[in-house]
């Protein structure tokens, strides 16, 4: 009768001697500091700099581990462009004008690709400065700085997460590319066909971009587009740059081919903050286009006058 016994005891022991191996296991994977750097799951770590001036962002490098590091670690990056070549084949395979574009060392620096994860710090993680000067980089494009931890004085790599692609954003006080800043207009246009001039209300969302500290690019009139599918033809045809003045003037100038000039108005051309602190921009302008009316296809000018409108949390100023 003892035997029946032996079996369900032995057994209770094994599971017993599993378990506390896999908690040992647990405990080891739990407490092991592991080194890796900050990013998302495709390496990316967008970092915002404000055009008109040279910004620091930061490189994080991380020690992962539920228990402080005892000694000081030291962290080596290196420059790495086989991430952005993978990232470019995985994410857009041959349409290369879909790709992201290696950041031209002009515009940036990085005093050291070393730092240190000191263990008198509280911090697990430790920051390696990069300045950055955007001006004269395009909004259509992605710019990226690629690097990889070359070394570690101590500790495991994380071979998942050893690699970041800091991607430079472009923003100014009236846009930002962090995210689609729209304006809000509403205004007339009027069409200044040969039978006569046809005029009409209008509401548009539209689309901005930031082009310098104090510039901005946006379609003429009603004409709108979608970010990250709009041809570099439509811009051409279509963009204008808006410049707000010190003074709260604005100029306004072709951004490519359009044919676009001021129209001279007293309430209008000029640009304020409103007691909300909405961003208030009042134009008047007219443009070349080819328009059809009443099945009559011809090219004229187009007058507009717009108010546009737009709301802090659009650019997360």
């Amino acid at each position: 009768m003892k035997i029946r016994y032996i079996i369900p005891a032995v057994m209770a022991a094994a599971a017993m001697m599993t378990a506390c191996d896999e908690n040992d296991q647990f405990k080891g994977e739990l407490y092991e500091k592991v080194i890796y750097v900050l990013s998302d799951n495709d390496h990316l770590f967008a970092s915002v700099h404000q055009l008109g001036e040279t910004t620091t962002g930061y490189v994080t490098v991380y020690c992962g581990g539920t228990e402080h590091i005892t000694e000081d670690v030291r962290v080596e990056l290196e420059p790495y462009t086989q991430a952005l070549d993978d990232y470019n084949y995985i994410n857009f395979d041959l349409d290369e004008s879909r790709y992201a574009r290696l950041l031209d060392p002009s515009h940036y620096s990085i005093e050291s690709y070393s730092t240190v994860l000191s263990a008198s710090s509280p911090d697990y993680y430790s920051l390696i400065p990069v300045k950055v000067n955007p001006d004269g980089l395009s909004p259509d494009s992605t710019y990226i700085i690629p690097m990889r931890i070359k070394s570690v004085s101590d500790h495991r790599v994380n071979p998942d997460k050893d690699k970041v692609m800091y991607r430079v954003v472009l923003a100014n006080e009236f846009a930002t590319m962090e995210r689609t800043t729209y304006y809000q207009m509403t205004g007339v246009e009027a069409l200044g066909l040969s039978s006569g001039e046809v005029a009409s209300g209008i509401s548009v969302t539209r689309v901005v971009a930031p082009l310098a500290k104090n510039k901005v690019r946006m379609f003429a009139g009603t004409h709108s587009y979608v970010p990250n599918s709009v041809s570099l033809d439509e811009i051409n045809r279509y963009a204008m740059t808006v410049t707000f003045n010190d003074d709260h003037t604005i100029d306004i100038e072709p951004y490519g081919d359009i044919e676009v000039e001021i129209v001279d108005n007293e309430e209008s051309n000029y640009w304020e903050y409103n007691e909300k602190g909405w961003l208030m921009l009042y134009m008047s302008y007219r443009f070349k286009d080819t328009v059809t009316y009443n099945g009559n296809t011809e090219t004229c000018w187009v007058t507009m006058t717009e108010t546009n409108t737009l709301k802090p949390e659009q650019t997360g100023n």
